[in-house]
């Protein structure tokens, strides 16, 4: 029996290993005939390169395998592969063929594949491998068609009139590349296709009669550039994923409130009265924009990405509790032909620009905090009607002058006080310009306040750069009078700079940070149940967890004394003579000497020695003996 399996399993090895080398020896010899079919025949496909190939109406039959170059027979040029570190990896400057390049890959340092003037649908890039800076694209080449390919590139291309790009991927390599890819003009197809950017946009400038439908970005979003109401309406957007969540596009929307954190991205255009309140939006180019609007509400919105919320010709906006952390260093918050808007309780960090406003009119700013920029906090050009009180604007200086915390241009009636304005980097410049501005006040008359600039010596006025001649009145250092500067407050120790007691622990900021060592942002530092003013005043360590020990041996640890509000160093809180713990125990009141335990054995001596016949002398002895009695607690009595 054994014999006979060795036999059968020797025979099924041979026949494996026959069949193996068969195929083996047929593929061999398949790949032999397709080179010197190659060879004989002298043709251009299976082509191999190293250096930029140009392809024209001249030369483009020796590259093809078939086609005639008319629009029902294009040239079908199939199985290249370049890979240069020349500019253009394949460029095509042909005026009359049409030609399809198809199962290729290109690579080049600007272009893998260029196409110069192809209009006219002459070009279609199928089943393709694309990498180089911008990968592919072309001067003036309309109605191109792109399908199936994978593209690689350091920044976006753009493309322009009847592009047909379906079920391609996409991806940005380069981290600085605003777009993925630009898409303008008419009658566009965006189709099928998942795009992976680096907090990238895919462009639509100017779109008509186009249709984008089920893509999917990753790390990206969709960049909506348009003028006219007509041209956004006259594009179909359908069944497009935003990391993960679906594109909230909302036109034509009235009274509404839009909530749930469930769109990846939201645009809004040409609607009114519609609020939106708590999402994230996140590794995003932008989160929100807003165009053609009014009343619209934003609250509770958060953004990590390269722009956060952009809005264009809207009147009546709110934004109010929202963080904004950039990607990349361009702007958080970008406004244009906006009125009537109120910006509010706004933490916005890593933008370039803080907020950048042209055009506006009636804008109050406050209580927003904007933490160092990189070339302005506040830029505000061609604007009116301007209040702004109590924000944080820092921004980081390398050449005094070309970094500015807050920026004026060409504005009138602005009035700002109790703001704080902050030069990083170069401490010595000056963190605020104007120039070109009509009515502007740097205090508020009637309180007597300005705001504080950290350049200002601290004595007299302070003289505004730009405009001969304005001056703040009256500039200020610690506004709140905690013993903290501003520079201090919103630097090192990152409290509020308009409120001495920044965690409202009953200590001011300057006596936690230069007298008790505590945290000022935490109203137990120590973390151990016990807050830092209630420590401090009763004697227990704020800055070590102590809440277990029981310093006064009366039954109760420091966290009990807390919460019972007797005192963690003194055993009898009540002078009663009874100890803090007994009464707990008891459950007596600690805090009142009227309230003390009834204990039973001075009672029992009474009653003994009544009864036997010591009478009441000996009996009333006994109880006030027992009844005095001072010490440490009894061993039964355990911690609680």
């Amino acid at each position: 029996m054994i014999n006979e399996r060795n036999q059968k399993l020797t025979f099924k090895t041979c026949l494996a290993a026959l069949f193996i080398l068969i195929l083996i020896l047929q593929l061999s010899s398949y790949g032999i005939k397709g080179i010197q079919s190659e060879k004989n025949n002298n043709l251009k496909i299976n082509l191999v390169s190293t250096v930029g190939i140009v392809i024209n109406d001249a030369n483009i039959t020796s590259y093809s395998s078939s086609g005639t170059g008319s629009w029902d027979d294009p040239y079908i040029i199939e199985n290249l592969f370049v890979d240069t570190t020349d500019s253009l990896g394949i460029k095509f400057n042909l005026v009359t063929s049409y030609f399809i390049l198809r199962d290729s890959y290109a690579k080049g340092s600007t272009y893998g594949v260029y196409l110069s003037g192809i209009s006219e649908g002459r070009s279609q890039i199928i089943n393709c491998t694309i990498e180089g800076g911008l990968s592919l694209g072309g001067i003036n080449s309309h109605y191109m068609t792109v399908h199936n390919c994978t593209l690689r590139a350091g920044q976006g291309s753009s493309f322009s009139r009847g592009l047909n790009f379906t079920k391609n991927i996409m991806e940005i390599k380069g981290q600085y590349s605003s777009s993925l890819i630009l898409v303008a003009d008419e009658n566009n197809v965006i189709e099928d296709n998942i795009f992976y950017g680096d907090s990238s946009s895919v462009r639509l400038s100017h779109i008509t009669n186009s249709s984008i439908k089920n893509n999917i970005l990753n790390d990206a979003g969709f960049y909506f550039y348009q003028d006219e109401i007509t041209d956004i309406l006259n594009n179909t957007y359908e069944n497009n994923v935003v990391n993960g969540k679906p594109l909230g596009f909302f036109y034509n929307r009235t009274d509404e409130t839009i909530t749930g954190n469930q769109y990846g991205q939201i645009y809004v255009v040409n609607s009114d009265n519609i609020e939106f309140t708590g999402y994230d939006l996140g590794k995003i180019n932008v989160g929100m924009q807003v165009h053609n609007c009014t009343n619209i509400s934003i609250e509770d919105v958060n953004v990590t990405g390269r722009d956060g919320l952009e809005a264009r010709k809207v009147d009546g906006l709110t934004i109010k509790n929202c963080d904004l952390t950039g990607l990349w260093q361009d702007t958080g918050i970008d406004f244009e032909y906006v009125n009537n808007t109120v910006i509010q309780n706004i933490y916005l960090e890593g933008f370039r620009y803080g907020f950048d406003f042209d055009y506006m009119d009636d804008v109050q700013i406050h209580n927003n905090t904007i933490f160092n920029a990189t070339e302005e906090g506040i830029g505000i050009e061609e604007s009116s009607n301007i209040l702004m009180t109590f924000n944080i604007v820092s921004c980081y200086v390398e050449s005094e002058g070309s970094e500015i915390a807050l920026v004026f241009g060409s504005c009138e009636n602005v009035t700002l006080y109790y703001n704080i304005f902050i030069s990083l980097g170069d401490l010595g410049a000056y963190p605020v310009v104007e120039y070109s501005v009509t009515n502007i006040i740097w205090y508020n008359n009637v309180l007597e306040i300005g705001n504080y600039y950290s350049d200002w010596n601290g004595m007299g006025t302070y003289s505004l750069e730009g405009n001969v001649g304005s001056v703040d009145l009256y500039p200020f250092i610690d506004i709140d009078e905690d013993t903290l500067t501003e520079f201090e407050e919103v630097i090192e120790y990152f409290t509020d700079p308009f409120n001495a007691d920044s965690d409202s622990d009953g200590l001011d900021d300057g006596e936690e940070v230069n007298t008790y060592e505590t945290n000022p942002l935490s109203d137990d530092s120590d973390s151990d149940g016990m807050d830092d003013l209630w420590e401090v005043t009763y004697g227990t360590n704020p800055n070590i967890n102590d809440s277990t020990e029981d310093p006064d041996e009366d039954g109760l640890t420091n966290i009990e004394e807390f919460n019972y509000n007797t005192l963690p160093l003194n055993n009898d809180t009540d002078g009663d003579s009874y100890l803090d713990g007994e009464e707990i125990e008891a459950g007596t009141d600690p805090l009142n000497s009227s309230s003390f335990p009834i204990i039973g054995k001075p009672y029992l001596g009474l009653i003994i020695g009544l009864a036997g016949g010591f009478g009441v002398v000996a009996g009333i002895g006994t109880y006030i003996l027992i009844r005095k009695r001072k010490g440490k607690p009894s061993t039964k009595k355990g911690k609680k």
